[in-house]
């Protein structure tokens, strides 16, 4: 569910060039994907700056956690290219496979995979995700990989935490590229068939450059801003999440509130819920051992 220029891990694909096909390697393209990876990581900073209200993520915890996406996204983009060069080659799938032919238009395949990626890909990553970390704490016994949580220092996060999160991130990712993959695989037709003569079918009488545009910014200048939100949403420390969410249901006139009552209103709930989570940990320290 990522890509090299874009932040997600969705697939750049590359068609062999033909008069009418949709090229996604050239300067047009590249100029859009380009333009695309900046809109859409600046829709983690609105986030950051306007939507985590009153306490935000200090700017080395939020560098973090969105270094995962972008990593993820450089890695994760090795494997779209690979896949894409082969299943847009006319040549080798021909030589390999003869199945019927349906016109493989890199734009098409674009599209297809940029909805999966964004929509049913980002279910699939957080159940993964969630499953990962279960394994890997529970049974494996691994400490510092509480998402979003590097270490007791706000000021100074660990990068061993980071590190040991980012695994555990880049393969829950590729897990589910592999499982996306699958799907396309057994109903290759029957989506691309869709794609391309009713969602796509109106952009025929386009230049290609139009279609570029479409499906190559518009499109997923939607799709991938939800993406990366909703991925930013399960990878950063849940703590800040509940205590935001706790301050403004306890405190409903927050914003009209004096500097000084703020802080001490943010404090309580601060300590509230710092003990909540030494009484969850130790609840969980004593059933590992019990085991």
């Amino acid at each position: 569910m990522y890509s090299m220029i874009q932040l997600s891990p969705i697939t750049i694909y590359k068609s062999n060039v033909k008069e009418g096909k949709c090229e996604l390697i050239g300067s047009f393209s590249l100029f859009t994907q380009l333009l695309l990876g900046l809109l859409c990581l600046s829709s983690l900073v609105i986030k950051r700056i306007y939507f985590e209200y009153p306490i935000r993520r200090n700017f080395k915890i939020w560098c973090f956690d969105v270094s995962k996406q972008l990593i993820g996204a450089f890695g994760v983009h090795i494997f779209n290219i690979t896949l894409s060069t082969l299943k847009t080659s006319d040549d080798l799938s021909n030589l390999i496979l003869e199945e019927p032919d349906i016109d493989d238009d890199a734009c098409d395949w674009y599209f297809l995979n940029i909805v999966l990626d964004c929509t049913i890909g980002v279910y699939i990553l957080y159940l993964v995700f969630k499953f990962m970390n279960h394994i890997c704490k529970d049974y494996f016994h691994i400490t510092n990989i509480e998402s979003g949580k590097y270490g007791n220092n706000l000021n100074s996060p660990s990068f061993k935490a980071f590190f040991k999160q980012l695994i555990i991130y880049f393969i829950s990712l590729m897990i589910t590229k592999v499982i996306l993959y699958i799907g396309v695989e057994i109903f290759e037709y029957q989506l691309l068939w869709i794609c391309k003569n009713i969602l796509l079918y109106w952009l025929n009488d386009y230049s290609d450059e139009f279609e570029i545009f479409i499906v190559m910014f518009i499109i997923p200048i939607i799709m991938n801003c939800l993406q990366l939100i909703l991925i930013d949403n399960f990878i950063r420390n849940q703590f800040w999440k509940s205590t935001n969410q706790k301050i403004q249901m306890q405190y409903p006139n927050f914003q009209n509130e004096t500097d000084s009552i703020r802080q001490r209103e943010i404090d309580q709930v601060i300590n509230e819920e710092l003990i909540n989570e030494i009484e969850n940990n130790q609840k969980n320290y004593h059933s590992i051992n019990q085991v």
